[in-house]
């Protein structure tokens, strides 16, 4: 119980560089063009949160050389106005892509700097092709600005999987989309649900054991979300984004040494991608 309410553990500027294999003039150089906040400073040198250390990782792994840092500062600096305080730029998954940065948030995917949807679901996922609609109001959730007809096509897509549901219970595909689109009309609790159902019917997915670590996290639950991402790590090692939702909420409950083990893996799995 101790360790919870523990200060955030901080870190220097060589300890960040050592845990993430970057140079500190490297960490320094983003700081002073702003592609990091400014972290606070302790004596001479900076002190970052562990959030800084997963933004530098995201910044490692779409700045390969120190061009171009102009756009991603830009990108980093408009989905930070977009999303809420309660949810950090380290929530998504981006990558470079083209020259392009991709965002991706769940099963949809934009462009950082314009917002255009790049495929949203499709009928070779088993989707209507107005799941492209449904797509889009994932985004207009992003920006604040919902559109009343995308929530319209989405309710009909949330009722036409429901009926599909109840003719093929058993079928875990449908309860998994069913799930990802109740999650997107923010619906947790029929989320947790379907996932919950998807997970029974087909224990070693670990996918579907990941969305239920979501949603428990969303709920604010952080211990089942811990065993669900590390039920859905024992199905697949590889999964990034369960090393990454561990490694945040290792260091929100004080388990530091935890939380930069998953960090490392995460490093890991991500170098070698």
């Amino acid at each position: 119980m101790e360790e919870r309410t523990s200060p955030p553990q901080t870190f220097s500027t060589r300890a960040a560089a050592r845990i993430l294999a970057l140079s500190p003039d490297r960490i320094r150089y983003w700081v002073r063009r702003r592609l990091l906040k400014r972290p606070a400073i302790v004596g001479k040198g900076y002190q970052f949160a562990f959030n800084d250390l997963l933004m530098m990782r995201m910044a490692k792994e779409l700045l390969p050389s120190q061009r171009h840092l102009g756009p991603v500062r830009r990108c980093f600096e408009r989905l930070g106005r977009l999303l809420t305080p309660e949810r950090p730029l380290t929530s998504l998954k981006l990558v470079e892509l083209d020259g392009r940065i991709v965002v991706s948030d769940g099963g949809i995917r934009f462009e950082g700097d314009s917002g255009q949807l790049l495929f949203g679901f499709s009928p070779a996922d088993g989707m209507p092709r107005d799941g492209d609609d449904a797509a889009r109001s994932k985004i207009a959730a992003l920006s604040g600005e919902p559109d009343a007809e995308d929530q319209t096509d989405l309710a009909r897509l949330v009722r036409i999987y429901n009926t599909m549901v109840e003719a093929e219970p058993a079928n875990p595909e449908l309860r998994m989309r069913l799930a990802q689109m109740l999650e997107q009309a923010g619906d947790l609790r029929g989320a947790l649900r379907h996932y919950l159902h998807a997970a029974t019917i087909m224990p070693g997915n670990g996918e579907a054991h990941m969305r239920l670590g979501i949603i428990h996290r969303q709920r604010d639950e952080p211990d089942r979300a811990v065993k669900s991402f590390i039920r859905a790590l024992s199905c697949d090692p590889g999964l990034v984004e369960c090393h990454r939702h561990l490694a945040e909420l290792y260091e929100q409950l004080g388990r530091r040494r935890d939380a930069l083990r998953h960090l490392s893996a995460l490093h890991r799995l991500t170098r070698d991608e």
